[in-house]
């Protein structure tokens, strides 16, 4: 396995248990509990302590909030990191777009000396101060460079070298330094012992931003085609990090029926993914509660009643 660049493995007997301020966002507690519950289920056994962010609000979402206003996108994100600072912890987003607003307004607040100003003006009023502590982590992150590929190898319990997934990263990841959040997801995947299926469409959008404004065009122009060369390189299941690419592509496949359009691809987040693979029972995670059914992906990784 291709180690990220730069980075040193750290052993299980040294590694010490890290504390994360959680940021679900509104999307994974609304309408995908089963990632929450997965990650929960994973983050002792890789030592991590999650810390939940009591008052935290949405982060807010870029697509919409930024581009109506950008003062409001910039101090409600504020708040949200103002709330992880005083925890003293560092925010882990499981969330693509969460990670974005807030690791964007974070960098656009501590470069600006008058704008941190103004902003911590705004942010008295809820008696919250912002210093610019602590970072904004994504799940991948915080998995690859905090825990370590090694350690997350030596956790697995039940490997998953049967299962072939379609991979739908996200077009945030893509907006990471160089992209290695894109890589990070690979060198999981990997790993995991899963074989990665090239479908000819990871780089295109799911159509998220699009379904804001409508969901049929988005389901359209992109869900559609995305699902059609999965189904075509028959693939298991499809696998994302990303919430909104989740939503899309699952209410894609529910509502394209009415096309007599029928895929037939189960879904899972990549944490469930993950607790799958160190040793969780489907149930324990919610994997058999999803709307697309994921029968055929429980009866083939052999999980069928247990």
């Amino acid at each position: 396995m291709t180690r990220p660049c730069g980075m040193k493995e750290t052993s299980r007997d040294q590694q010490m248990t890290r504390n994360y301020a959680l940021f679900l966002g509104c999307y994974i507690p609304s309408m995908q509990p089963f990632a929450e519950a997965s990650l929960r289920r994973i983050a002792p056994l890789l030592k991590m302590k999650l810390i939940d962010m009591e008052g935290a609000t949405c982060c807010p979402v870029p697509e919409i909030v930024r581009l109506v206003d950008y003062d409001a996108w910039l101090y409600v994100s504020a708040r949200n990191l103002a709330l992880a600072e005083s925890e003293g912890e560092d925010i882990l987003a499981l969330c693509n777009g969460c990670w974005e607003t807030l690791h964007e307004a974070r960098e656009a607040i501590v470069s600006d000396p008058e704008l941190l100003t103004e902003v911590n003006s705004h942010l008295s009023l809820f008696d919250k101060r912002l210093e610019g502590k602590i970072k904004v982590k994504h799940f991948l992150e915080v998995i690859v460079e905090d825990v370590g590929l090694q350690s997350l190898k030596a956790s697995i319990k039940k490997p998953l070298s049967n299962l072939k997934v379609g991979v739908q990263y996200g077009c945030k990841l893509y907006k990471s330094p160089e992209s290695k959040f894109v890589t990070y997801f690979d060198n999981i995947i990997e790993t995991l012992g899963v074989k990665a299926i090239e479908y000819g469409a990871e780089k295109l959008c799911c159509g998220f931003p699009l379904s804001l404004y409508s969901l049929d065009e988005a389901m359209e122009e992109r869900a559609k085609f995305k699902l059609a060369k999965m189904q075509e390189a028959k693939v298991d299941c499809l696998v994302t990090a990303c919430p909104g690419c989740f939503d899309v592509l699952e209410k894609a496949q529910l509502l394209l029926k009415r096309q007599d359009l029928h895929y037939e691809i189960p879904m899972l987040s990549l944490t469930e993914l993950m607790a799958l693979s160190l040793g969780f029972r489907p149930q324990e995670i919610g994997v058999d509660k999803h709307r697309v059914k994921t029968d055929a992906l429980i009866a083939k990784l052999g999980m069928v009643g247990n």
